[in-house]
């Protein structure tokens, strides 16, 4: 995807340096970028993302498990007290005012439709679900959910359905945002909705023999009371994942495809800024100096953002170099000319046969004529908030 693409960071850096009369020069056998301008040096340390033992993992250096290079920052690796814990988190939000949904500690206090995560954990991994309210669990909680090693508190919260967001932050400035709807199939009377996924991830380059995560999937389908053998009637629609970032297609290459910002609308704009604010004066209060955060969450389809966790050590879109550098050399904040390309990677070859992904923006959240009626205990704050 865009923010992946080791050339989009080499382009965005370069444009900053050929602005403002900047030398960049990259060591290769660390990979760290030392910028010079304006009587000022600073040492960039990069990021890559990684498979290790099965599972994506963010790392610094570019071992034999790194899949794609994410991004420079002028500090190493950090960890901010309530970024290693999800429910640290959304007390803290719920502190602030901000919309985070509803959670319980055991499931059976559940009061509306859920999924069960564990507190600690990323890339969607500690995830179950999601569940209808008042039914027992297929097979009870998954062993995953549960196992020795699993890490941070089990708990469960409420299914606030909607679009992915997800909003990069440099010291509490909106710099990047990605809003993903749910991946969804549409029936054509024939097929079943095995075959119709099949297609899909197909279309993406993918197996379903191999796919990994199968489970999530099967899930998915089962809260919309839809089996893999379900032949949907023509135009019925049904979502396959609800997680970040599982969008069965090819993901975008540019700038203007997986920037989501311009598309947001202010009053969307403007819960991410108020977010920004509280984000930047909580950093404050750890460290002196700016750093890159992301927050994840849901935008409802009454366009209201749900916030569901942090993380201090995100990949580093290509639009955040901008205001990054300003900080740190006292430059504008605007991406200079050339910044971007603007020529798409590779056809986007996910759909047309299935159903073609929706525009971001708050008009666009899926609604497939299965869903299942938004919880009604979403509410702002938590249920059972910490001792």
């Amino acid at each position: 995807m865009f923010i992946a693409i080791t050339m989009n960071h080499l382009r965005a850096v370069k444009a900053w340096a050929d602005a403002h009369q900047a030398q960049a020069t990259l060591d290769l056998s660390s990979f760290v970028l030392e910028v010079k301008a304006r009587n000022r040096y600073y040492r960039l340390f990069p990021q890559f993302l990684a498979e290790v033992q099965g599972r994506m993992s963010h790392v610094t250096t570019l071992s034999a498990q790194a899949t794609a290079f994410i991004g420079w920052r002028p500090y190493q690796p950090l960890t901010l007290s309530w970024s290693s814990d999800k429910l640290v988190f959304k007390e803290a939000v719920a502190r602030a005012g901000l919309l985070t949904p509803a959670h319980w500690l055991a499931v059976e206090q559940a009061q509306a439709d859920f999924v069960l995560k564990r507190s600690v954990g990323s890339f969607g991994y500690q995830l179950a679900g999601p569940y209808q309210s008042g039914r027992p669990l297929p097979g009870g909680v998954p062993t995953a959910m549960t196992a020795p090693d699993a890490r941070g508190r089990l708990y469960a919260e409420a299914f606030v359905q909607g679009q992915n967001l997800k909003v990069w932050f440099w010291a509490g400035r909106p710099v990047h945002a990605q809003c993903q709807p749910y991946a969804v199939v549409q029936g054509d009377g024939r097929r079943t909705v095995l075959a119709l996924l099949t297609q899909r991830l197909e279309d993406s380059g993918q197996a379903w023999s191999t796919y990994s995560e199968r489970e999530a999937v099967v899930s998915s389908l089962a809260y919309q009371d839809v089996a893999l053998d379900t032949v949907l009637s023509p135009g019925q629609a049904v979502w396959l994942d609800y997680r970040y970032g599982r969008s069965f297609s090819q993901a975008a290459t540019t700038e203007a495809e997986d920037n989501a910002w311009p598309r947001l609308g202010t009053a969307v704009q403007a819960q991410i800024e108020q977010a920004g604010t509280w984000l930047a004066q909580e950093v404050a209060q750890e460290l002196k100096a700016p750093v890159l955060c992301s927050m994840d969450g849901v935008l409802d389809r009454d366009g209201q953002v749900w916030w569901l966790e942090l993380n201090s050590n995100p990949i580093c879109p290509p639009t955040a170099y901008f205001a990054m550098l300003a900080s740190l050399f006292g430059t504008a904040p605007e991406a200079p000319a050339g910044a971007f390309s603007r020529t798409v990677r590779a056809p986007r070859r996910s759909a047309a046969r299935s159903s073609p992904d929706v525009a971001p923006g708050p008009a666009a959240a899926i609604v497939p004529a299965l869903e299942r009626p938004s919880p009604p205990a979403a509410s702002v704050g938590v249920e059972n908030p910490l001792p």
